[in-house]
């Protein structure tokens, strides 16, 4: 064996064994360079790096005061007159039955939906997640949705797409009207991810992910720190939720205009 001194005088058996041993950990050696060719040519995929909602004030820079303010907004058919106010970095989650107009309320404070009446003042970048993901354009593909409205050529975008972890490699050549309604969620997802606010507007923003990406979702709104709107019927969601509370009550079209506002109220 290596290093084992010999123990008698038999030098010619002893080159003999030590031939085989070199032969063995050349053999091994050869294998082991094989294993590393492998790797190199095949690398693991490095693990994501954790989801992460990033504000658009530089830090230091963060809004003060009011970055919301409804007043008195309807849209006809879908949202009785409401008054919302919000400070910078509130949390509201806002409840009620379907058809209160949770989702209306939402694309209304993101600038998306004109109201009929009332007036919306917005402060700061907002950032809008709704409730069903975009159908995508036609031919677009994935790469290529995600990276419209950034600056560069879209295959720019590519390190940043897979370090979210949530598209592999073979998809982003996919076009997106081709996705599942959880592949868009995802897409949507990314976009927001990847283009800071000082305000989100999230509806149901769990929907049509998988529970481990649920968690995920979860934890980077517990370290956002800036403002949230969230609209969900996801129960652990609104179990650990901490911040102010919006009902919405259902009203029928005969109910008084002044009957409809809501104030936020301690969760």
């Amino acid at each position: 064996a290596p290093g084992r001194a010999m123990k008698d005088g038999n030098k010619m058996a002893y080159d003999r064994a030590a031939g085989r041993v070199q032969q063995s950990v050349a053999g091994r050696i050869r294998n082991a360079e094989e294993r590393l060719r492998r790797l190199l040519a095949d690398p693991v995929p490095r693990p994501p790096e954790p989801l992460r909602f990033t504000l658009a004030s530089p830090k230091g820079g963060s809004l003060h005061g009011t970055v919301l303010e409804a007043t008195g907004v309807t849209v006809t058919g879908r949202l009785a007159p409401t008054d919302v106010t919000v400070k910078a970095g509130e949390r509201l989650l806002i409840t009620g039955p379907n058809g209160t107009g949770k989702s209306t309320l939402l694309t209304v404070l993101a600038g998306r939906l004109a109201p009929d009446t009332g007036q919306v003042t917005r402060r700061g970048r907002i950032g809008h997640l709704p409730q069903e993901p975009a159908p995508g354009r036609p031919g677009e593909t994935v790469l290529q949705a995600f990276a419209r409205g950034l600056p560069g050529h879209p295959d720019e975008h590519t390190e940043t797409l897979l370090a979210l972890g949530l598209f592999t490699p073979d998809r982003l050549t996919t076009r997106v009207t081709d996705l599942s309604t959880g592949q868009r969620q995802r897409l949507s997802l990314a976009r927001l991810l990847s283009r800071p606010s000082d305000v989100l507007l999230l509806d149901e923003p769990t929907n049509h992910l998988s529970p481990s990406l649920i968690e995920d979702v979860e934890q980077a709104l517990a370290d956002y720190p800036g403002t949230i709107l969230l609209v969900s019927h996801d129960r652990r969601l609104r179990t650990h939720w901490t911040g102010t509370h919006l009902p919405l009550p259902l009203h029928s079209p005969a109910d008084p205009p002044g009957n409809a506002n809501g104030e936020p109220t301690p969760a």
